[in-house]
């Protein structure tokens, strides 16, 4: 076992440290810059979704094979799967391997090139995940070197061989699966996906593997790697708290996920992450996360109330966060106070100011040492 994490972080430090060297993604209108790193989070009518920045990794077997990915895998525009795919290992790996892409909604991209869904056990709103290098810029190189049937919907370029086979149906211009257009109608459990105004926002369906967030400034607990993509009390097995005998706080039982605030309408505004969190991000804005749309009683943001926004009862008090905004009333979120409204008047994706550099590699390095303490004990 720690020999997996040690692999791990050695595998999340080269990561990051190419990351430092490059810039990703090529919509400029969608960068979240930093003096270390730019990354894209799609084009604007097909953004990515999942939590990026979110530490930690998760394994799955991808050709008979065993792939560790990074937690953030598919969050944000990056070629994922370059020296990780089984196939992406030797000295001439297929093109496919080096084109970046993210996961995104089906029922929220609309993109002359249609996203595919994911084989890989990856869900998003309790269905498959759907996937896109055109949202990323890059090409779908993939798809071409995959071996579909001859009948796959993929493959289809005309509308009557389309409606030849009953499991796809055509946009007016490809050829896609039924199965994309019932996500996007289909009824959710609310009490698993969150409120349909306020649905949950991260992927689900990674089982064997860690995620790592701090729970106070200077400490982090390990949590499963789906953490926030669902409506679970997720800290009940990973919080020191509620792992001790005896009574336990409340909030141990206590369901939340992460939410979109743009699209989140619940009564109770969600909460951005506390600071030490603060880098990951969800399409470049601070990371939300709500127990109301769990149908969940907030007794946490209490019980920590010297970390989260609306706890600042002053506007000067509430400008010294960078994650944080005035609204005249309250501290909130800066994404629900000066970011939201003007993303859904003009469509375009918007962002947060970027992450000092400072923070964002302190936050990392941080990481690995415990990655490395943990093999070293």
């Amino acid at each position: 076992m720690y020999n997996l994490i040690t692999s791990v972080g050695l595998t999340l430090l080269a990561t990051r440290t190419a990351a430092m060297s490059a810039v990703l993604g090529s919509n400029a209108s969608n960068l979240r810059s930093s003096p270390i790193e730019q990354t894209s989070y799609g084009k604007d009518p097909c953004p990515c979704v999942g939590i990026d920045n979110l530490k930690g990794y998760y394994a799955s077997q991808e050709d008979y094979y065993h792939v560790q990915r990074p937690v953030e895998a598919g969050a944000s525009c990056e070629a994922w799967d370059d020296a990780k795919h089984p196939a992406c290992r030797g000295s001439m790996p297929p093109q496919w391997c080096s084109q970046s892409w993210c996961y995104v909604d089906p029922c929220n991209c609309k993109l002359d090139v249609v996203p595919k869904m994911s084989t890989a056990g990856i869900k998003y709103q309790g269905n498959d995940a759907y996937w896109s290098y055109n949202t990323c810029g890059g090409t779908d190189f993939f798809t071409a070197d995959a071996s579909y049937s001859p009948d796959a919907c993929v493959t289809q370029k005309k509308a009557g061989d389309c409606s030849k086979n009953d499991k796809c149906a055509w946009d007016g211009k490809q050829c896609m699966g039924k199965q994309a257009a019932a996500t996007c109608d289909a009824k959710r459990d609310e009490s698993v996906h969150g409120q349909d105004d306020c649905r949950c926002v991260g992927l689900d369906g990674r089982t064997t593997g860690k995620a790592f967030m701090y729970i106070t400034e200077e400490e982090q607990t390990a949590y499963p790697p789906s953490v926030g993509a669902t409506c679970n009390a997720w800290e009940l097995d990973s919080h020191p708290e509620c792992k001790k005998d005896g009574p336990k706080p409340t909030w141990c039982s206590a369901k939340w996920c992460f939410v979109d605030p743009c699209k989140c309408k619940a009564a109770i505004p969600p909460k951005t992450v506390m600071g030490p969190n603060r880098g990951m991000r969800f399409q470049g804005k601070t990371a939300f996360w709500s127990y109301a749309t769990c149908g969940s009683k907030d007794t946490w943001t209490k019980a920590h109330s010297g970390k989260y926004c609306i706890f600042h009862d002053s506007e000067e008090k509430c400008a010294k966060e960078d994650r944080c905004a005035w609204n005249g009333k309250d501290c909130l979120g800066k994404a629900l106070v000066n970011i939201c409204k003007k993303q859904q008047e003009t469509g375009i994706l918007g962002m947060e100011a970027p992450l000092s550099g400072a923070r964002t590699s302190t936050a990392f390095t941080a990481f690995f040492a415990m990655v490395m303490a943990l093999t070293a004990a």
